[in-house]
C-alpha cells in the first residue's frame, strides 16, 4: 500500500479512497467477500480461501527468493 505520509495534510480523501481500494483488493485476493457497511467476511468452510492463501504465500516466497538472488532489483 505504501507508507502513510508523515504530514497529515497530505492525507487527502483521494489518498484514503486509494488506500481502501488497495486493501479491498488484497482481502479479495485471499477470499474475503464484502458483506455490507464495510464488513468483510471469510467463509472458512469453503476450500477456495485456503487455496487463495496458499497461492499468495507461494508468491511471497518467490518474491523473497528473487530478492535474495544476486543482481535482483
Amino acid at each position: 500500500m505504501g507508507g502513510y505520509p508523515e504530514d497529515r495534510e497530505q492525507v487527502t480523501e483521494a489518498y484514503r479512497l486509494q488506500a481502501k481500494k488497495k486493501i479491498a483488493a488484497l482481502w479479495e485476493s485471499i477470499g474475503f467477500q464484502l458483506f455490507r457497511g464495510g464488513v468483510w467476511l471469510l467463509d472458512t468452510a469453503q476450500r477456495r480461501p485456503g487455496e487463495l492463501m496458499q497461492a499468495r504465500r507461494a508468491q511471497l516466497c518467490a518474491l523473497g527468493t528473487a530478492f535474495q538472488q544476486p543482481g535482483s532489483v
